[in-house]
This record gives structure tokens, sequence and C-alpha cells, in this order.
């Protein structure tokens, strides 16, 4: 299980910061656990402005959504950005997540954080299912 984070690099485009492979602490005997993502301050700051379509989410700042997204296969959702904080594991099947540094291949188990950058998805040959959590950011400035 690998988990991926989004952010933008030092030219300010989309690309993964954090790509590592998942290890647990045991926290108490029979229970391990990694923290995959904390929110760095509240409220969330900005997402940071697109190129992309804004696919609106329509949820207020601090809001939180759980949706359960299954895409058909080699399906290709283009270039966009969210006005929200996305945690996305992979259930079942494959897909890329298409960054300005690259197509970055997920298989099932694998989770990412989109924090609100341009990205795009392409489904892996027998489709996916992720679990996606949305968390809403305050609107651009």
């Amino acid at each position: 299980m690998r988990r991926l984070v989004t952010g933008l690099d030092d030219g300010g485009r989309p690309c993964v910061l954090e790509d590592v492979e998942v290890s647990f602490v045991e926290v108490m005997p029979g229970v391990g656990l990694h923290v995959a993502f904390e929110t760095p301050e509240n409220p969330l700051p900005a997402r940071p402005p697109g190129r992309g379509d804004l696919l609106p989410s329509i949820l207020e700042p601090g809001l939180v959504r759980w949706n359960i997204v299954e895409y058909e296969p080699s399906l290709e959702i283009p270039l966009h950005h969210t006005d929200t904080v996305d945690f996305d594991p992979v259930l079942w099947g494959s897909a890329e997540l298409i960054l300005d540094d690259g197509a970055h291949q997920l298989g099932p188990g694998d989770c990412v954080v989109v924090t609100g950058v341009d990205h795009a998805w392409r489904a892996g040959p027998a489709g996916c299912q992720l679990s996606v959590t949305t968390l809403g950011t305050p609107p651009l400035s």
C-alpha cells in the first residue's frame, strides 16, 4: 500500500510531493496506525488556482462528504481542479492520477490526497472503484 500527497512544485506545477509505502506503528497490542494525512491548519487554506475546469463540490469550507466512485474501464476524466481536499483510496481495479509531473499508477489499497490541484484520471483496463472523502476549502480570494 502506498500513500501519495499532491501539491505544487517550486514552479507552481501540480506534482506528487510525497509517495511513501504505508507502514504501521503499534499503538496498542494488535493495533497498528498510520497517519495518512492531517490538515496543517484550521481553517484550511484556499486551494491553489488551476488551469483546468473547476468541478465545484458545492461543499462549504470545513464540511465533509464521502462518495464511492466507480469508473468504467479505460475512462478518462480530463484535467480539472476542485475546491476541496480529497482523500482517495483505491478499493479495486487500477487508475492513473495524472499531474504535471506525470502519470502515477494506483492499485487496490493505494491512496492519494489531492489538495485541490489540477489533475486528471485514467481508469485501468478493468475500471476501478474509489472511496472519495472530500473536505471543503475556502474560496480563492
